[in-house]
């Protein structure tokens, strides 16, 4: 792992207030409770196509035997997606950053690893897991720096034959300056080329605001004003590309 245990522990802390100061800023305002909701209908429309995109792009994985990492798994939505389309527990793992979220998804997801962890400095061994996520983790990052070492962090743990999954913005949100986007060019710098990449998300600001029209008039969004970008990332291929 880079650096002493004590300069982990205080960059760890540090990210971890600033973000908790962002949520606990969200969770004072009850039109941002009502628009960060997971009941929220445009929310749900945005979830329900993240995920089927995931579901898609990592199926092999997921179909697999080798281990399973979500970087910023927050309250743990994701990994009870995987439990309940029969992924096995036991390969199922989590990291979070903040203490209140890493509970939660223990809670959501018994007998899965969920640790309170910066992806800075992931406690896994190299190679370890054949699949990784990392929603929307990225574009939080409080410099470019974190950046690189949080992306050099998932490529150490993940094993050559493994595909890392990046869901992040690529359009800027004009009513959220806390988030950054997030290029492919980026990416590939770490992470080898994109083997495959899709837009989606139709702009939230606007797809949480639908209400009951959100199941008619979402998919239409999606098209029109796609925010998001899921890309996938294989960096054994481009390593066996060179050799």
């Amino acid at each position: 792992m880079r650096g002493s245990g004590g300069d982990r522990s205080a960059r760890r802390d540090t990210s971890a207030d600033e973000l908790e100061a962002t949520y606990r800023g969200y969770a004072a305002s009850g039109r941002k409770r009502r628009s960060w909701s997971a009941s929220n209908r445009g929310n749900v429309e945005i979830r329900a196509e993240l995920l089927d995109a995931v579901l898609e792009l990592g199926k092999k994985p997921l179909a697999g035997r080798g281990e399973i990492l979500d970087i910023g798994c927050g309250s743990g939505w994701l990994l009870a997606e995987f439990a309940a389309r029969g992924v096995e527990r036991r390969r199922l793992h989590g990291v979070d950053l903040i203490e209140a979220r890493v509970a939660a998804a223990r809670e959501r997801v018994p007998g899965v690893d969920v640790r309170l962890a910066d992806d800075r400095s992931l406690q896994f061994q190299g190679g370890q897991f054949e699949l990784i996520t990392m929603l929307t983790t990225l574009s939080s990052a409080p410099s470019r720096e974190s950046l690189a070492v949080a992306l050099r962090e998932a490529r150490r743990v993940l094993s050559p034959s493994g595909v890392i999954l990046c869901y992040e913005p690529w359009l800027p949100n004009p009513f959220n300056r806390q988030t950054t986007t997030i290029s492919t060019k980026t990416l590939s710098a770490f992470l080898g080329p994109t083997s495959d990449s899709r837009r989606l998300t139709g702009f939230p600001p606007l797809a949480r605001r639908l209400g009951p029209l959100a199941p008619r008039l979402y998919p239409a969004l999606a098209r029109l004003v796609p925010t998001h970008r899921v890309t996938v990332h294989r960096p054994g291929d481009a390593l066996r590309s060179r050799g």
